[in-house]
């Protein structure tokens, strides 16, 4: 039994009230699929750069983080030539890096992605 009419019994009693359902929007772009969305992770010391040039040294990256206080070391991942690692002493001083050179192209076709490395 139920607590209520049904819609049909409802409208042939004429007691019948349509309820408002909220629908998704239609997908303006017509893509089935959403972009990949970089994930950002909490606050770290250490910072994950990827998009990086196939050129790409340690001795670059250091030059390129040594204005920031609290740098520590940059490691490149063996065999990757498109990521690597930077620690500094704090997370706050890793988050002023990050925030100051997010984007910098190191090459006219290699804009720097910065995350926090995962903990």
């Amino acid at each position: 039994y139920t607590k209520t009419d049904s819609d049909i019994i409802s409208k042939m009693c004429g007691t019948f009230t349509a309820t408002i359902t909220n629908k998704r929007p239609a997908n303006i772009q017509g893509n089935s699929t959403p972009n990949p969305q970089v994930l950002d992770y909490p606050p770290n010391y250490i910072l994950f750069l990827n998009n990086l040039p196939e050129e790409t040294n340690e001795m670059m990256l250091s030059m390129l983080f040594n204005q920031f206080p609290g740098f520590k070391e940059v490691c490149l991942v063996p065999g990757r030539h498109d990521i690597a690692f930077v620690e500094f002493e704090n997370d706050g001083q890793a988050g002023a890096a990050r925030d100051a050179l997010q984007g910098f192209k190191i090459t006219t076709s290699h804009a720097m992605k910065i995350t926090y490395a995962k903990k």
